[in-house]
């Protein structure tokens, strides 16, 4: 028993120390926990915190925006108050804008494409936009244009400026008013037209309730007063005013009376029956521009209490004796926004914006052919560029086209679309560039493929060459009016014709009524339908399939037609109807009120009567059914548009 104590002793201090190793291993790892649980708890309340600092950093600038909002509100300035500071942050970090200079008509000829100016002027922020909340986001330094489109990154929070950069002749900022931009554009192009005996035409474009009609307007009345104090004392000044609205040509001069504009053998264009009022001072001339103006179709949108929805075309004639010794053209266009509204669910608004559609694409060949020294400009493609044919191809001619844009971010689309057709203007489009980098250098702008251009005046040339012999034979025989349906208002001229020919009368009457609208010359029709082609093929690079587009315009165009005849042939029906009615009551006076009178004669005329009026009916119902198939074929070319091709 005593030998087994010694190992017993040593088995109870190993298990003493087995215990406290275990004990120590133990606190070991409840400190190890402790310092764990420390950590993830630091953690925790360390992202509570830099929550904390962050709502309190958003309330921070929460007030800071509220602060800066109100004192933008106090200088007249409203919108986001991030984009209106980044937008004047960018504006700071810019050189200063060049000065103007005046447009210099006597480099034109002589430098290639000094016979052309484009302009864009930027009007100021208006009441509306004020109401709306809405800033400006346009920017002017001449002769660069910048229009910020302000937008939010994928997060839906990081908010960044899309700058897209256009290079023009003159950029006018709101700063600048009515009066410098005479100065720059209108006034140099009056004293070439008084003293170089020219033609000068100046546009108005642009956006509706962009400024375009407040600026011609201006460019008017100051035109009018430098005229006659440059006029020479043996030189007369005629005025006339028209519009070209659906189609259809009106002068305003005579309360909208119907025109028609045709071109004679010699390739000459004419606008029959338009009236040119001789003036002999400046207030005369204003007086009948004013007089123009307010008879000028318009329509009230959401833009503009007056929105025009014509191209107006004002003239002011120089002449000595029977020489027309210079000729200013003054150009409101139509509403820019409208040429895009082609799907929409009004009949009249679809062809209307097809055919504003058509004569700004047809006007943009047009000035390009001017620029580009052409040798055929396809006036032909619209009555816009026919009436102002003289501005394009006679070699002694300037023209100016000033851009009206809007300054309101919520017109950011309509703004840079019309910079675009502006830019798009001239030979080779001015510097483009959409970029969060301002240091990247501009990227030009997609241009139409000229090869197809090249290729369709090509076929154009060509074509010609075959018609020379009958544009010759022309001159000798004048082109028919389109629109005028001839018809006999002596219903027994009419009877006796029918007699003549052995023909059934109510035939010969439906035949006049329902005759197919005469259509021009041959030549003229292929040549009209060639400048067409020209025109659509500079539209090859766009998203749109030009030949759908060249049959839709075709189709409006032959519908205005079927249109015009049938509202004259509903016109000469009514015409006759009230001669038959007044030779009807003075047979039932003769019945009535004679006691010798002829049953017989009476009963036969009565009968010839009433075979007209059905013979009248009948011819009328087939127009009307020929008009409503033009109808059908028009809404069935506009739903294969999905969108018209961009000016």
């Amino acid at each position: 028993g005593a030998a087994c104590l010694p190992g017993a002793a040593a088995s109870s201090s190993s298990a003493r120390d087995l215990l406290e190793t275990m004990s120590s291993a133990s606190s070991e790892r409840g400190r190890g926990k402790a310092a764990s649980k420390k950590t993830t708890l630091d953690k925790i309340q360390a992202m509570e915190k830099q929550r904390l600092e962050r709502r309190q950093q958003m309330e921070e600038r929460k007030l800071e925006l509220r602060e800066e909002e109100k004192r933008n509100a106090e200088l007249g300035v409203v919108g986001d108050a991030d984009f209106v500071r980044m937008i004047a942050e960018w504006r700071e970090a810019q050189p200063a804008s060049a000065a103007h200079l005046a447009f210099d008509c006597e480099a034109g000829g002589v430098a290639r494409g000094k016979e052309l100016c484009i302009c864009v002027r930027k009007r100021p922020v208006g009441k509306r936009e004020v109401a709306a909340n809405d800033h400006d986001a346009v920017s002017c330094a001449n002769p660069v244009v910048v229009v910020h489109d302000c937008r939010h990154k994928v997060d839906g929070i990081t908010k960044y400026l899309a700058n897209t950069k256009f290079v023009f002749d003159h950029a006018f900022s709101e700063l600048v008013d009515t009066e410098r931009v005479y100065e720059c554009v209108g006034r140099p192009l009056v004293d070439f037209v008084v003293s170089r005996k020219g033609r000068a035409t100046v546009f108005a474009y642009g956006q509706t309730g962009s400024g375009k009609t407040y600026t011609m307007e201006g460019i008017q009345r100051r035109a009018a007063r430098d005229v006659f104090e440059l006029l020479p004392r043996d030189a007369a000044v005629g005025v006339s005013f028209f519009e070209i609205y659906g189609g259809r040509c009106q002068d305003l001069l005579r309360e909208r009376a119907r025109l028609q504009v045709l071109e004679d053998g010699k390739g000459e264009v004419n606008v029959v029956d338009l009236a040119e009022e001789r003036v002999a001072d400046a207030e005369a001339l204003l007086a009948a521009i004013d007089r123009g103006n307010r008879l000028r179709t318009t329509q009230r949108t959401q833009a503009n209490d007056a929105s025009s929805r014509s191209h107006a075309v004002c003239q002011i004639v120089l002449r000595r004796g029977a020489e027309t010794v210079g000729k200013l053209s003054l150009v409101d266009l139509a509403g820019s926004e409208r040429g895009a509204d082609t799907r929409s669910h009004s009949r009249q608004l679809r062809t209307e914006s097809a055919e504003i559609n058509k004569s700004l694409l047809a006007l943009k060949e047009c000035i390009r052919g001017l620029a580009t020294n052409e040798t055929h400009v396809p006036f032909r493609a619209s009555k816009l560029t026919m009436v102002l044919r003289d501005s394009f191809v006679r070699p002694h001619c300037r023209v100016a086209m000033i851009a009206t844009v809007s300054p309101a971010v919520s017109a950011t689309d309509h703004t840079i679309n019309t910079l675009r057709y502006a830019d798009r203007v001239k030979e080779k489009p001015t510097n483009l560039v959409k970029s969060n980098n301002e240091n990247e250098k501009p990227a030009k702008p997609d241009q139409p493929p000229r090869r197809s251009l090249e290729a369709a005046r090509r076929s154009l040339d060509s074509r010609q060459g075959g018609r020379r012999g009958s544009r010759r034979d022309a001159a000798k025989d004048p082109p028919v009016a389109s629109v005028v349906v001839e018809s006999s208002l002596d219903a027994p001229e009419m009877m006796a014709a029918a007699v003549k020919s052995r023909r059934d009368p109510v035939a010969v009457v439906a035949d006049r009524v329902a005759a197919p609208t005469p259509s021009p010359r041959l030549d003229s029709r292929d040549a009209a339908d060639d400048d067409l082609q020209v025109v659509q093929s500079s539209v090859d690079g766009e998203d749109v399939d030009p030949r759908i587009v060249a049959e839709l315009h075709r189709t409006v165009d032959s519908l205005f037609e079927e249109e015009e005849a049938l509202l004259t042939a509903h016109m000469n029906v009514i015409q006759e109807n009230a001669e038959l009615l007044t030779e009807e009551g003075r047979m039932l006076q003769q019945v009535q009120g004679e006691s010798d009178y002829d049953i017989d004669a009476y009963v036969a005329r009565l009968d010839a009567i009433l075979d007209t009026k059905d013979a009248q009916i009948k011819g009328l119902r087939l127009r009307l059914r020929r008009f409503a198939d033009k109808l059908r074929e028009e809404e069935a070319r506009s739903q294969q548009i999905r969108r018209m091709p961009m000016f």
